[in-house]
């Protein structure tokens, strides 16, 4: 079974460099129009089952990602929660400049350049900093964040390798990606994170993973699939 997990079109979020976890916004037309060529690009990709979160920006990609294909204009998108974006607190919304640097003084970093210069895991650090410096103390930790994100994904493997395997399609987001991969080989999660549109290949036999691609953005320049 092979996944492809593709990281949603660009926002107006997206666009003005703001927080944007549970808080949500559509996908500019620069964004529509990227994904559109994605879709293309997976056009011929026989889709046996098509998941995203449920934050619009991710439904809103499945779908434009689901119309030019080939065979699974009729397939259902499923929508699961466990698989959106992590959650800012009061920082949804904030500019990333000031929740990135407002983690990275909590860290002991002048900037937010040193907090990404610092190595290891740098989702981990920036969720778990935030969480502790919310003043509303809703924001998630990188445990909680890991342990909905990569349960969900897996549930979802499971069921689609259990109702036949195939090539699945399913949207999520920058950082919950980032967290899933992690888990499967933390080796592999791009230090610069991972752009609007790009597609990671995992493939699944039921039991082991095996990453096949990483931000592999080929489906996009090229307009083809592999």
């Amino acid at each position: 079974m092979t996944i492809y997990l593709v990281r949603h079109g660009k926002t107006i979020l997206n666009n003005t460099d703001r927080a944007q976890g549970w808080a949500d916004g559509p996908l500019i037309p620069e964004g529509e129009e990227l994904i559109k060529n994605v879709g293309k690009g997976l056009s011929e990709i026989p889709f046996t089952a098509a998941y995203s979160s449920d934050s619009g920006r991710a439904i809103q990609t499945a779908n434009l990602i689901l119309a030019e294909n080939q065979n699974a204009k009729n397939l259902e998108l499923i929508q699961k929660q466990g698989i959106r974006e992590g959650y800012f607190g009061s920082y949804e919304g904030e500019k990333n400049e000031v929740m990135w640097g407002d983690a990275a003084n909590h860290l002991g970093f002048e900037n937010q350049e040193e907090l990404l210069a610092s190595g290891g895991n740098i989702i981990e650090k920036i969720m778990n900093a935030v969480s502790e410096i919310d003043p509303s103390e809703e924001a998630e930790s990188y445990e909680e964040l890991n342990e909905r994100a990569f349960s969900e994904f897996k549930s979802i493997a499971d069921e689609a390798y259990h109702n036949g395997g195939g090539d699945v399609l399913v949207v999520s987001h920058g950082i919950t990606m980032g967290t899933i991969l992690a888990q499967i080989d933390v080796n592999k999660v791009p230090a610069g994170g991972f752009a609007n549109g790009s597609v990671t290949k995992f493939e699944y036999d039921g039991k082991d993973w095996n990453v096949l691609e990483v931000n592999e953005l080929k489906y996009v320049e090229e307009g083809k699939s592999k």
